[in-house]
C-alpha cells in the first residue's frame, strides 16, 4: 500500500527522487530495480551514473565469486525442470554441455547429486573473468572426474550438444538468438531457466544486486520463441516460475509476473533448408 501511494502523481514528485537515491545504496536483501531503457547501452550509461566504489556498474567483482556458493550442495525447486531435461539429453547420448553464465559450475555440481554423469562428459562454462578464475580453482578441489572446463568466449560451445543457461540471459549484452547466429554448428538442444520474460515487451532495467548495479534484460516471450523458431528450434517445453517476479517502481505496465524456463530442440533437417518440424510440448512440474 505504501509503495502504491508513493507512485500517485502528487506524491511521485517527492518519492521518485528519494527512491533514486535509495537505489544507489547497496541492497541488503533481495534485489532492487530502477528505470526502463530501450537498449543495453542506455541502461549501462545510467548504471555508470548511479554507480560508486561500493556499488560498481559491473558484475565482474570479487563478491560475485562467492554470492551463490550455497547452490553447489543444494538444488532449488525451480531447478528441477531444467535438470529433468539435462538428464534426458545425457541419457539419449548428449556428451557436451555448454553452460552460458554458469558461474563456478553451479549446475554441474548440484545436478550431479541427482544425475549420473557419463564418463566422457564435457561440461564447459562461460562467465565473467573473476568468476571463471574462482571456478577453475574450485574445480581443482571438487571436480574429480575432470569434466568441468571454462571458456573465455561465449562461442566456446560451438559444436556442443546442449546449451544451458540458468538465470544468466538477463545480464548479457547480446540476445540468445544472436549468439546462435554466431555459431558454425549450433547446439541441437537449448535450455534456459530463471529468465524474466514479458508477454509482449522487450526492454532493459537496472538491477541493484547488493554488490553491483547492472543492466538487466527483459525479453518478450513471443518474440523470443519466434526468433528461435526462425533458427530451426521447436519449443519442446515451457514452464513458469510464479514465485519469481519483477516490479520496477514508477514504471506501470512493465511488471514481470513470473520468470520462465524453456527447452528448445533444433530440427536435424534445418541445416538442409527444410522447415523445422513442430514437436509437442511435454509438461514438467516444477514442484
Amino acid at each position: 500500500m505504501a509503495r502504491g501511494a508513493a507512485e500517485l502523481p502528487v506524491v511521485r514528485r517527492v518519492s521518485a527522487p528519494l527512491y533514486r537515491n535509495y537505489f544507489k545504496k547497496p541492497c541488503r536483501r533481495g534485489n532492487l530495480y530502477f528505470g526502463v531503457y530501450n537498449t543495453y547501452e542506455d541502461a549501462l550509461e545510467q548504471a555508470r551514473e548511479l554507480s560508486s566504489a561500493q556499488l560498481p556498474s559491473t558484475y565482474d567483482v570479487e563478491g560475485a565469486t562467492t554470492k551463490y556458493m550455497d547452490q553447489i550442495e543444494s538444488l532449488r525447486p525451480c531447478d528441477y525442470p531444467a535438470m529433468f531435461w539435462v538428464d534426458r539429453i545425457l541419457r539419449d547420448g548428449g556428451r557436451k554441455v555448454f553452460d552460458l553464465g554458469g558461474h563456478l559450475g553451479l549446475a554441474y555440481y548440484s545436478y550431479h547429486r541427482y544425475i549420473t554423469y557419463p564418463a566422457d562428459l564435457v561440461w564447459r562454462v562461460h562467465d565473467l573473468p573473476r568468476v571463471m578464475a574462482a571456478g577453475k580453482t574450485l574445480a581443482g578441489e571438487l571436480d574429480q572426474a575432470g569434466s568441468l572446463q571454462f571458456s573465455e568466449t561465449p562461442t566456446g560451445g560451438d559444436g556442443f550438444d546442449l546449451l544451458i543457461s540458468s538465470g544468466a540471459l538477463q545480464y548479457l549484452e547480446y540476445r540468445l538468438p544472436d549468439l546462435i547466429d554466431r555459431l558454425d554448428r549450433p547446439p541441437r538442444h537449448v535450455l534456459f531457466n530463471l529468465t524474466p520474460l514479458h508477454p509482449d515487451k522487450s526492454f532493459f532495467t537496472l538491477q541493484n544486486l547488493g554488490i553491483a548495479i547492472c543492466p538487466y534484460r527483459v525479453e518478450s516471450l513471443a518474440r523470443l520463441i519466434d526468433d528461435m523458431k526462425a533458427r530451426g528450434y521447436s519449443l519442446r517445453d515451457h514452464w513458469r516460475l510464479d514465485e519469481r517476479q519483477l516490479r520496477i517502481p514508477f514504471e506501470p505496465g512493465y511488471e514481470v509476473r513470473s520468470y520462465h524456463g524453456c527447452y528448445f530442440e533444433r530440427s536435424t533437417s534445418f541445416a538442409q533448408g527444410k522447415a523445422p518440424q513442430e514437436t509437442a510440448a511435454v509438461a514438467v512440474s516444477s514442484a
